[in-house]
């Protein structure tokens, strides 16, 4: 599990990608697939910090659902947001309750910040809320590790 999502997605005939608007356009960004890539019209990236992606401009008009995707986790019992995934560490925040157990709170230009090793986290779930204007057609809640 390293691919943290905390962004707006939306369902391009299944396929599930980042989005954003580009003048009267969205651009559609999804993790690079082969198959896909022809299919459905996307365009490898040139850059190399973006080869495992693929992107599509279309029509404002060929997106009609959305949602904004955040991922949150357990750690030592407690809900934290989770910022990004790298070499093998979690960046965390807590959330209000894990914030009054630590007596971590935000001050003066200090933000409380954790990082967690990757088997010290008990839990990992995205929440998916809707975006206004679209249509809703996810789960609001995947957990992508769950405890067994």
């Amino acid at each position: 599990m390293n691919t943290i999502r905390n962004d707006i997605y939306t369902k391009y005939y299944e396929l599930e990608c980042r989005f954003w608007l580009s003048g009267n356009n969205y651009i559609l960004q999804a993790n690079y697939n082969e198959a896909l890539l022809n299919k459905l019209g996307f365009t490898k990236y040139e850059d190399i910090e973006l080869k495992d992606k693929m992107y599509k401009k279309v029509l404002t008009a060929d997106v009609d659902n959305a949602y904004q995707v955040r991922t949150y986790c357990k750690y030592k019992g407690f809900s934290f947001f989770v910022e990004s995934f790298h070499n093998g560490l979690y960046t965390i925040l807590p959330l209000e309750e894990a914030m009054k157990y630590f007596n971590d709170f935000p001050k003066h230009g200090y933000d409380p910040v954790y990082t967690a090793k990757e088997n010290e986290v008990e839990e990992i779930w995205e929440e998916r809320t809707p975006k206004e204007g679209f249509k809703f057609e996810v789960n609001s809640i995947v957990y992508l590790k769950h405890k067994s």
